[in-house]
């Protein structure tokens, strides 16, 4: 049995329910060995999903006194969004907060001034799919994924969150052929990148607990190639409430083995160290 770990997790102070302190309690029942905090980072435009700016401050400070002593080891962690132009991972600003990591990820797609969701409100989605992209979902999944490379290229974090969250919606909307071409060679050329960067890639089980997807991100197909570039893996659960820390840990476990990893990234005592995986 690998050690409990979990470095993507969200609470009330962004979008999830549960206080920090519910967070560490119940990684503590669970027999956690780590837990990371990754509230999302405050977007430059009003929102009701993100740390409010006047927050960032309360939050690192909260969670640096929860660390004090702390069982599990807690870390502090940020998902920074990247939206060309207006903010990313790579920003001097949050090497103030001295995370411990953070969580590069990309929710919107920018279009003439204003940055659309594809994973939240579906008239945003619909917004972009019919009327920005004339519903080829495939173009849009392509542009998603240039600004996940364009993200990559720039660095500035340590880990890719949820990497192919443009299929969230495609179980109930059904936009999007994952195994067309066009998407197929998007999601090579983002791993081609990822092979170069020292950034781990997450196997994240969020849109499966919230009943979003059916599998977990990345595809298994995705989770297979990765393998065969060598990229550093992380098992997250996205956890948006205390209960969610461990959804599918074991089984996320398994999809890693399936796919030919032997080894799995954990911060422990203040140091990423791969880990085995042991057997399935």
């Amino acid at each position: 049995m690998i050690p409990l770990t979990n470095y993507h997790t969200h609470n009330s102070l962004c979008d999830g329910t549960g206080e920090l302190e519910e967070y560490l309690a119940t990684a503590r029942r669970k027999g956690f060995a780590a837990l990371g905090f990754t509230s999302h980072a405050p977007l430059p435009f009003i929102n009701d999903w993100t740390l409010a700016e006047a927050d960032l401050e309360t939050y690192c400070s909260r969670v640096r006194e929860l660390q004090k002593n702390s069982d599990p080891e807690l870390y502090l962690g940020l998902e920074i969004d990247y939206i060309p132009g207006r903010m990313g991972p790579a920003e001097e600003r949050w090497k103030q907060y001295r995370f411990d990591y953070t969580i590069g990820s990309v929710h919107m797609i920018p279009v003439d001034g204003k940055a659309w969701s594809i994973d939240g409100p579906d008239d945003e989605f619909l917004h972009l799919y019919r009327n920005v992209y004339n519903r080829d979902g495939t173009a849009m999944a392509v542009e998603y994924y240039r600004l996940l490379e364009e993200m990559i290229h720039k660095g500035g974090f340590t880990i890719l969150g949820h990497l192919d969250l443009i299929k969230k919606k495609n179980l109930k909307m059904h936009f999007l052929n994952e195994e067309a071409p066009r998407y197929t060679d998007a999601v090579l050329r983002v791993l081609d990148s990822l092979a170069d960067s020292g950034i781990f890639m997450e196997i994240n089980s969020g849109g499966l607990f919230r009943g979003a997807t059916e599998g977990v991100y990345p595809s298994f197909s995705i989770l297979q190639e990765a393998r065969r570039r060598g990229i550093p893996l992380v098992i997250n659960s996205d956890a948006h409430t205390p209960e969610a820390l461990d959804f599918h840990f074991n089984e996320a476990c398994d999809l890693a083995r399936k796919a030919g990893y032997r080894r799995t990234m954990m911060l422990l005592n203040g140091d990423w160290r791969e880990i085995p995986l042991g057997e399935a």
